[in-house]
């Protein structure tokens, strides 16, 4: 079912809403009896949530959001690492859940006017909060981040950030400038993290990347020259794999697991060994 969003107010928990529940950094699921995961109703933790965010609708259903500081009880109810959660969603819940994360995040830290610090309040009709002193209004604010699949003959170019875990690597990544174009941010990144320059820049997609608030947005491009130099600071490796190489990957789901196999795809097309090899890849 298609998920509509509505402007983020506080309301009165209603026990049949879906809940986006999140607590030390993992959400709240609840598996169907075919096996699939799914948001927990509100009245499998209606006790704890007198009063929910609400983000959107199913239909006429509600969906909500709110944070709790300790994982309920409730058998049926499943604690997962946000990242792995949302992959496991379908898509409509996929973006209740993300966009309850943001929201939840962006209320937190608008709790007071950034121009004269009186206190704030919902917006009833738009995705705001509007301050009760001077009438200033604050919307959610997105970061734009770009992350880019680079390739050389039918090489791809693959790093180790430092934050992730040891042995995974994944594409070039950062966030956007002030008075940057996607494009620069691109060629930026790249050139700041390992050294290179790209060109044949082409967008492929985006997506919600609530951690806390960002937006990614994801292109292709090829090697136009350099040598690769990891900077030392964010990037402690990186190096040019061919599938049959690949180390340790991002999880399926994300963008940069979705833009290597789509190198995968263009690269050798019809060929389904890459498939096999992505399927026993380590995540």
């Amino acid at each position: 079912m298609e998920f509509i969003p509505l402007p983020p107010v506080a309301v009165n928990g209603d026990p049949s809403a879906l809940l986006a529940v999140f607590t030390e950094g993992r959400l709240l699921l609840q598996r169907t009896e075919d096996g699939a995961w799914r948001l927990p109703p509100a009245e499998a933790l209606l006790s704890r949530s007198a009063r929910m965010i609400r983000v959107g609708r199913f239909g006429e259903r509600l969906c909500g959001a709110l944070e709790l500081p300790g994982c309920p009880g409730a058998a049926e109810l499943e604690a997962r690492d946000i990242r792995e959660a949302l992959q496991l969603l379908s898509e409509p819940e996929r973006i209740a859940a993300a966009r309850g994360r943001e929201l939840l995040f962006w209320r937190d830290r608008r709790r007071y006017c950034g121009v004269c610090g009186a206190e704030t309040v919902d917006h009833e009709t738009e995705c705001a909060r509007i301050c009760t002193n001077c009438g200033a209004m604050f919307f959610p604010v997105l970061a734009p981040a770009v992350i880019v699949a680079v390739r050389r003959g039918d090489r791809l170019l693959l790093a180790h950030n430092r934050k992730f875990r040891e042995g995974m690597y994944s594409l070039i990544a950062g966030f956007v400038e002030a008075g940057e174009n996607l494009e620069n941010a691109v060629r930026r990144e790249i050139r700041e993290e390992v050294g290179i320059e790209v060109k044949d820049l082409a967008y492929f997609g985006s997506q919600s990347w609530p951690f806390p608030n960002s937006l990614m947005l994801g292109f292709r491009a090829e090697y136009a020259g350099g040598e690769l130099q990891p900077d030392g600071e964010e990037i402690s490796d990186a190096g040019w794999f061919r599938p049959e190489s690949f180390p340790s990957l991002p999880s399926p789901g994300s963008i940069s697991r979705e833009l290597i196999e789509d190198y995968c795809q263009r690269t050798f097309p019809g060929s389904t060994q890459w498939k096999r090899i992505m399927e026993g890849a380590k995540r």
